[in-house]
């Protein structure tokens, strides 16, 4: 019996000091603390708007308003997150509609708004 109350708390005391090894952080990543307190970068998406839809189109770009003509793209260089929105109604697009959300995989697109 003896022998089995020491095995027993062999076991015991080795799952105790082992349970805490299993959950610990490896040393070798390093925690980025620094990110934080770092400067934000604006990342910039090179775009072009077409108007197709056959007569002026305003949208609103940001805070800015914008004319675009029939058939003319227009180049535009703007930051991820900024929203074209339809400020005249044609046929797909009402007032207030979200045309495009910039996103950084359409860098050098062509949006056609019809």
């Amino acid at each position: 019996m003896n022998r089995i109350n020491r095995l027993a708390v062999a076991v015991i005391a080795t799952s105790l000091l082992a349970v805490p090894s299993v959950y610990a952080a490896p040393a070798s990543i390093s925690s980025p603390i620094h990110a934080m307190f770092g400067r934000s970068k604006t990342t910039m998406v090179k775009l072009s708007l077409r108007n197709d839809s056959g007569k002026p189109m305003d949208v609103k770009i940001g805070d800015k308003v914008m004319t675009l003509d029939p058939g003319k793209p227009v180049d535009l260089d703007l930051p991820v997150g900024t929203r074209i929105i339809a400020s005249t109604a044609t046929p797909n697009h009402e007032v207030g509609s979200v045309i495009e959300e910039v996103v950084s995989s359409h860098s050098g697109a062509t949006i056609a708004i019809r």
